[in-house]
């Protein structure tokens, strides 16, 4: 959009009267010089309205709560005219932005492109958007200015907070994709090196061909590896959670179900997922699933109800022997919370009471 300055009107309309009523030719050559600076001055800011735009490389972005992000722009300006001063202002509502860094002010030559950095961070999980960009320059002059609100909108997707929980997978299941120095867990199927045969080693583990020909014999040796499948549930009843300090109590119960999934992916686990809570989600356990589930996690909120059932005994049904089952609750919260107030360093899923292993 174009918003001619207030003057030009009136100017304009004395020009006119200069050139068809005064017979000085002086007055009417400076009328006609002043309508010429102004028709330049018009198109000057046509082109730079047509062609000044904005591009984001990436349009979704995910984070995590109180963690730093970076946002990104490029400013293009297509036509042969300068933006000799632009302003461009990227909004984002609800976010933290470090330093002002989405208000830029800079000159932008003819087929001249710019791009831009700032940070952000979130306080709280939840889906957010940066955009739309507002735009602003004048001509030369300053006789019309440009104001441009493009849409180019980029969403956010806040995870929740990191916490201090570890989580220890045992135990679990031979022949996995998690390496262990414990032969309870050997794997036959991945062979590790050849070695001596030592007296009480057991038949069934020589290599006959490399003790054939060698002439002694050799025993293999494997790696042990094992498997541990996740299943989360994370219990969002609101009746479930006293009044003082639901929500916060709520939120914590999911980052702490966040810190199990991203265990789980950082282990390279199958792993599943349900809640009471909105949408009540339930996602059986699978490879290459965690990313779904923490995006859940960043959106899912608070239900109304109380939690009626055992959902331990409820999943048994569902889950396959040796599956490790993680029921987060008001009372996991508390003793959580309880052991962060006290300063006790070290917390496990295992002494809060969290995990268990599913037997049929």
């Amino acid at each position: 959009m174009i918003k001619p300055a207030k003057a030009i009107r009136t100017t304009l309309y004395i020009a006119a009267f200069a050139i068809l009523f005064l017979p000085y030719k002086f007055i009417q050559a400076i009328a006609i010089s002043i309508i010429l600076i102004f028709a330049v001055s018009f198109i000057w800011a046509k082109q730079l309205d047509k062609y000044l735009s904005v591009d984001r490389n990436v349009r979704e972005i995910k984070t995590v709560s109180f963690e730093k992000l970076t946002i990104s722009f490029t400013i293009k300006n297509k036509s042969r005219f300068p933006a000799l001063l632009c302003y461009v202002l990227d909004n984002v509502p609800y976010l933290h932005v470090f330093d002002k860094g989405n208000e830029k002010l800079f000159r932008l030559r003819g087929f001249e492109q710019k791009s831009f950095f700032y940070e952000v961070n979130a306080l709280n999980r939840g889906l957010y958007t940066a955009g739309p960009i507002l735009i602003k320059t004048t001509d030369p002059l300053g006789l019309f200015q440009i104001v441009k609100e493009i849409e180019c909108t980029q969403k956010i997707l806040v995870r929740p907070a990191r916490i201090q929980l570890k989580t220890i997978p045992l135990p679990g299941l031979p022949q996995g994709s998690i390496k262990i120095n414990n032969p309870i867990y050997e794997d036959i199927t991945m062979r590790r090196a050849i070695r001596e045969y030592k007296d009480g080693d057991e038949l069934k583990r020589i290599n006959w061909r490399a003790s054939a020909k060698f002439g002694a014999l050799f025993t293999n040796e494997y790696e042990n590896t094992f498997d541990a499948p996740f299943f989360v549930f994370l219990n969002l009843a609101k009746e479930d959670y006293s009044l003082n300090m639901r929500h916060e109590k709520g939120e914590k119960a999911i980052e702490i179900a966040a810190s199990i999934i991203n265990i789980a992916a950082r282990l390279k686990q199958r792993c599943g997922f349900a809640a009471y809570g909105s949408g009540f989600p339930f996602i059986k356990p699978a490879q290459n699933q965690a990313d779904c589930i923490l995006d859940i996690l960043s959106l899912i909120q608070m239900e109304d109800g109380k939690l009626e059932y055992d959902p331990e005994q409820k999943l048994k049904q569902e889950l396959s022997s040796g599956t490790l089952l993680f029921i987060i609750g008001p009372e996991q919260v508390d003793l959580y919370n309880d052991k962060i107030a006290a300063r006790q360093y070290g917390i496990t899923t295992k002494t809060l009471g969290i995990m268990k292993e599913v037997h049929k």
